[in-house]
Formats: C-alpha cells, sequence, structure tokens
C-alpha cells in the first residue's frame, strides 16, 4: 500500500496485489481509493481493520 496527500485536504492510497514471488511475466492488480482526510479516513481505517481482524465476515 502507498499514500499520497494531495491538496484540498484529499488522500489517495493505493492497493497492489501481486504474487510472493516474482517470476518473469508475473502479473500485479493495484487499486486507488481517494477518501478525504479527517472523519472519512479514520472510518475507512476501522472498516479495514474490522474487515482485517475477523477474517471479512
Amino acid at each position: 500500500m502507498s499514500a499520497v496527500f494531495s491538496s484540498g485536504g484529499h488522500i489517495a492510497l493505493t492497493w497492489t496485489l501481486r504474487p510472493r514471488r516474482t517470476a518473469a511475466g508475473g502479473w500485479s492488480a493495484a487499486v486507488t481509493t481517494r477518501l478525504e482526510a479527517g472523519e472519512q479516513m479514520a472510518s475507512f481505517a476501522a472498516d479495514v481493520r474490522h474487515f482485517v481482524e475477523d477474517g471479512g465476515h
């Protein structure tokens, strides 16, 4: 995951998935989530924590 703070109080989180071992012709997938800094970011972090701790249930 990488995070970039931009003007206007927004944060762009880029989530990248790829295999553990790098092989020729390997794959990767990425998605960027754009959030407002502050309460929206705190709410998103709580949701991610819940997902990770509960295994997505």
